[in-house]
């Protein structure tokens, strides 16, 4: 065969564009990698300034403190528990807080012990049915006398006087009450106010 009749193979590329690269260009790329990864860094690791919030919380807690009764006792009368009255007009302490309700012995709005035809069984008292230590009640005064002790390591305003206030309905024996009185007394309490309704008016 002749050279005319020879195939030929064209190497063409088309619509190929080539485009100049610096001599810098991996440094600027790396460069720009650099920059952005910081920026995200620093949008990330911004801190948050809570001193807003905390001049709202603060605000918020003493409403909710002005919230609360400003008497340091609040008595609720019922069935269960008719408050004898008085003409005193003496305000009551903040101080702990013992009810003696025709069917329970409360410390502090917790019931502690119960109460049945002026009596508190005999399994809650130490010695049997003639002793004079309510078992739980103890407990409950003692618990009482510790948080006043930690709030008095923390706070140089509160104070542990070893006073107790007595809320009875005015029907509760006399023995019941001896024995409420005798276990506060196993508890450092050695003073005792009585709360009464004002009969004033």
């Amino acid at each position: 065969m002749g050279e005319e009749n020879r195939p030929v193979m064209a190497v063409k590329k088309a619509n190929e564009t080539y485009e100049y690269l610096p001599e810098n260009y991996e440094e600027e790329i790396l460069m720009s990698r650099r920059k952005s990864k910081t920026g995200r860094e620093s949008a990330g690791g911004q801190k948050l300034n809570i001193n807003s919030l905390m001049d709202i919380l603060t605000i918020m807690l003493v409403f909710l403190l002005k919230s609360y009764a400003t008497d340091p006792i609040n008595i609720t009368p019922g069935p269960d528990l008719d408050i004898p009255k008085s003409t005193s007009l003496l305000q009551p302490a903040a101080t702990v807080t013992i009810t003696v309700a025709k069917s329970s012995i409360v410390v502090d709005n917790e019931p502690v012990s119960v109460v049945k035809d002026g009596k508190v069984e005999a399994s809650q008292k130490r010695g049997g049915e003639d002793a004079y230590f309510i078992i739980p009640l103890n407990k409950a005064l003692v618990e009482a006398v510790e948080k006043k002790r930690r709030l008095e390591a923390i706070n140089p305003t509160v104070k542990f006087d070893g006073v107790a206030t007595i809320v009875m309905d005015k029907e509760t024996p006399y023995r019941l009450l001896t024995e409420v009185m005798y276990t506060a007394g196993q508890a450092e309490f050695s003073n005792f106010k009585f709360a009464t309704i004002s009969a004033a008016g």
